[in-house]
């Protein structure tokens, strides 16, 4: 199981099955926080469909890395790869993490991380971030690592309130050698 250390305390650690438990409780302690911005939220009922998605995960033909992200053992949130594409060398980091951890810099700096992952180990060209033009803090992520905004999906996701949000899609090209997510 691969472990990346990020912060003192915090590190992303590679997502096994006895994690459905923890990724489950994180969402129904905080489904309204949650499901504000995250349409999975509304279909996570149990545990079961928290092990479902896990099981997805693992058991894809074209297994994409996902890490949970603990705060020592207590686990805060998710991160990982998703949509990737690897005749076309490009992925999509897809993250969540409890409120109570916001604003200290922990998902901005397991996105960099992600981003090294993406082409130093996975050979990846271009990484994507999409978020809900309405989700600020998760919008200052992208902006803050020098992703450029390419482009808006409208109607990108049914929200839990039955209401469709519009989606900003940002890119980071890692094809040129030159470039680098900002510190």
């Amino acid at each position: 199981m691969k472990t990346i250390p990020i912060l003192p305390g915090i590190a992303l650690h590679e997502l096994r099955t006895a994690d459905a438990a923890d990724i489950f409780a994180a969402i129904d302690g905080e489904r309204a926080y949650l499901g504000r911005w995250l349409p999975f939220v509304q279909f996570t009922r149990n545990e079961e469909d928290s092990l479902r998605f896990v099981r997805s995960v693992l058991e894809a033909p074209y297994r994409e890395t996902v890490f949970t992200i603990r705060d020592g053992e207590r686990f805060i949130g998710l991160i990982g790869f998703k949509s990737t594409d690897p005749l076309a060398r490009t992925t999509e980091i897809g993250y969540w993490l409890r409120e109570a951890w916001q604003g200290r810099g922990i998902v901005t700096t397991a996105v960099r991380a992600l981003c090294r992952m993406a082409r130093e180990e996975l050979a990846m060209r271009c990484v994507a971030i999409k978020c809900a033009t309405g989700n600020g803090p998760s919008n200052r992520i992208p902006q803050r690592l020098g992703f450029t905004l390419d482009h808006v999906e409208h109607r990108a996701e049914l929200l839990e309130d039955g209401r469709y949000t519009d989606a900003n899609v940002y890119l980071l090209n890692l094809a040129d050698r030159n470039t680098s997510v900002r510190p």
